[in-house]
């Protein structure tokens, strides 16, 4: 295979923003066969096509590719260690979790559950590592923007094939991470974000036909999150608006455009869905979710160290409660990745997981500073993407269990991807960045200084 600094010179990016489907081809079959097996992964993974179609669902594909990506790893010449505080990070939640299985109620509901974070900190290293080029990041963000406008466009015309109407199971994504309306919503948050980053971004390589086709697709992700019924969501989506508007720099345009979306999307939720608004609080759902959260507290009071155990909450909460919890008498998740880290892994866990989500946007933020005055109009978009998904995400995770699922991870690995590419191709800003925080810690600057 020849090297990675070969491939960025065989295509040019710019060549590859025009989305010619035969030069995209061209571009994947040049990369090494580490970065085709990871985009493998997730598909399978995200998609899960053996499950829509059984005739193909005769191995573990997911897994598969997941290991084909780790025993290839090696050969790819290309790849350095990518150093990062969210790599420690990271590292440190994934100790917390074993520590607190290893105390838990029941360690053996701990332990039916392990593949799930272990898969999750494999994947962030193999993505972080992996995506070391800025080719490499524009294909995996094609791919991955692909894999989840499968689930936007069949939401959204879903949605708009039953007239915008209000339905209570919501909208349903790809079957596994994504089956439920919540969860689905969420990752249509992130999807739609980053769509819009893209296209963004590129509008100006394409005709005005795929321009058009480009938008459709894009406006697909919010579409679905209006359609999805999710309330948590519709709030994430909501805060992203006021949050983006008020830090827009396109000033007064800015703020109009952004307010029109708001507004558009206000506009054609259904009626049901806003008396759900107005009910929140009192509704038997809202009060179902209340009384799991105080129960969550208690449970946080009485185990503040290492939790109640990784994965424990429905046999501690089942065993407490054997006729289930008024007023819906059944006993359901915590409703919350708040109370589910807190009750399930103790506060400290928690604090890791706040210090990470900090330290994301911190990130992003050092990032863009990086990027100030260039031209990388799609790096640049889409660090504030992630910045949106990620806030949208803490919203939402707010009124769903969705601590362990693949938003926050995958997340966090694009973040640390694009970091490292941006110091990569800017070496010596970076180093004018450390070295004027040396300086700033000395003191004043003396002669020998400057």
């Amino acid at each position: 295979m020849r090297s990675s600094k070969k491939q960025e010179n065989d295509i040019q990016l710019e060549t590859l923003y025009r989305l010619n489907i035969k030069t995209l081809w061209q571009g994947f079959k040049q990369e090494h066969i580490t970065f085709i097996f990871l985009c493998a992964y997730y598909l399978f993974e995200y998609i899960r096509p053996q499950v829509l179609y059984p005739q193909i669902d005769f191995l573990p594909w997911a897994q598969l590719f997941l290991i084909l990506t780790l025993v290839s790893l090696f050969s790819d010449k290309s790849i350095k260690s990518v150093a990062n505080p969210l790599n420690k990070l990271f590292v440190l939640f994934i100790i917390i979790i074993i520590l607190s299985s290893l105390a838990a109620y029941d360690p053996w509901v701990s332990w039916k559950y392990k593949n799930i974070m272990l898969s999750w900190i494999i994947v962030y290293y193999l993505t972080i590592n992996i995506i070391n080029t800025e080719k490499r990041f524009f294909l995996f963000l094609l791919v991955y923007l692909l894999f989840n406008l499968k689930m936007g466009q069949h939401g959204a015309i879903d949605w708009i094939g039953r007239g915008l109407s209000f339905a209570d199971y919501g909208l349903i994504g790809s079957p596994g991470w994504f089956r439920n309306s919540g969860e689905y919503a969420i990752q249509m948050m992130i999807f739609g974000s980053l769509a819009i980053a893209f296209v963004l971004s590129l509008k100006e390589y394409w005709g005005k036909y795929k321009k058009l086709l480009m938008y459709g697709a894009a406006a697909t992700g919010y579409l679905a999150v209006v359609g999805a019924s999710s309330r948590g969501s519709q709030l994430g989506l909501l805060v992203i608006f006021i949050v983006f508007s008020l830090r827009s720099k396109a000033g007064i345009k800015g703020l109009l455009g952004v307010t029109a979306l708001g507004l558009l999307l206000y506009n054609i939720l259904p009626d049901e869905q806003m008396a759900r608004f107005q009910e929140m609080g009192d509704d038997r759902t809202s009060l179902q979710r209340l009384a799991y959260w105080k129960i969550g507290l208690g449970l946080i009071a009485d185990n503040p160290i290492l939790g109640i155990g990784y994965k424990n909450w429905m046999v501690v909460v089942s065993d407490m409660f054997p006729e289930g919890i008024p007023p819906l008498n059944v006993v359901q998740v915590p409703h919350s990745i708040y109370i589910e880290a807190a009750a399930e892994l103790g506060i400290f866990a928690l604090l890791v997981f706040l210090i990470m989500v900090i330290y994301a946007f911190v990130l992003n933020a050092k990032t863009r500073k990086i990027l100030n005055g260039k031209t990388d109009k799609l790096l640049l978009n889409v660090t504030y993407a992630l910045d949106a998904g990620l806030i949208g995400y803490l919203v939402a995770g707010a009124f769903v269990t969705v601590l362990t699922y693949p938003f926050f991870w995958v997340q966090i690995a694009m973040i640390v991807t694009v970091n490292n590419i941006v110091k990569n191709k800017y070496p010596a800003e970076t180093v004018r960045r450390l070295r004027r925080q040396q300086l700033k810690k000395r003191g004043p600057i003396t002669p020998t200084d400057k």
